[in-house]
């Protein structure tokens, strides 16, 4: 009864589905760095050392979400916020935009990681408002987690599909920036129906 009445409720799929927008998205890029770097020339340790810096970076942003819905009802804003530097990041990171800067390259993968956190961050709080009932949140988180793993299964072949064509990796920004695009859609419906637990009976 639970998941039935889970499933027939949308907020748990709005929040499910951006939460699999944003592993898919996340997964494929900080997953496919050591490869990056490695037929960049960069040797195999220092590969796993950028690419550690890279995940740890994302802690800021999971924090960050944290520290700022304390002070209200900012949900949209953070999600507007993490999508969108995702997509110009990504970009920047993969795009011949930047020319020979690998550096700025570099920053800019991390600000993609960090940025990025505040997206799961945001979705966590809102499963427990958008459940159809108290009763829901378990099922409900479930949910969100199993259409994460399915984002984090689909988005690094997707990535890799296109790399192949392409002869490599300067559209990834294309995937990562159209699930970005749906993340912002799907934030844009969920602000509409972001509202207190309580006042859902």
């Amino acid at each position: 009864q639970r998941l039935r009445l889970t499933l027939a409720s949308p907020g748990p799929w709005l929040v499910a589905l951006a939460f699999a927008m944003y592993s898919s998205q996340w997964l494929a890029v900080v997953g496919f760095l050591p490869s990056v770097y490695s037929q960049a020339g960069v040797s195999a340790v220092a590969a796993g050392a950028l690419t550690a810096l890279v995940c740890a970076m994302n802690i800021i942003g999971n924090v960050a979400a944290g520290r700022v819905l304390l002070r209200g009802p900012h949900a949209q804003r953070l999600l507007f916020a993490g999508f969108g530097c995702m997509a110009l990041m990504a970009l920047l990171t993969f795009s011949p935009l930047l020319g020979e800067a690998p550096l700025l390259r570099y920053a800019a993968v991390l600000l993609f990681s960090a940025a990025g956190g505040m997206v799961p961050g945001t979705l966590f709080s809102l499963v427990v408002r958008l459940a159809p009932n108290a009763q829901t949140v378990s099922t409900t988180m479930g949910w969100v987690q199993q259409c994460s793993a399915t984002g984090q299964f689909l988005g690094p072949p997707l990535v890799a599909w296109v790399a192949a064509q392409a002869g490599g990796w300067q559209l990834t920004w294309v995937v990562t920036g159209a699930a970005s695009l749906i993340g912002l859609w799907l934030a844009l419906r969920l602000g509409k129906r972001d509202r207190p637990l309580a006042q859902q009976a």
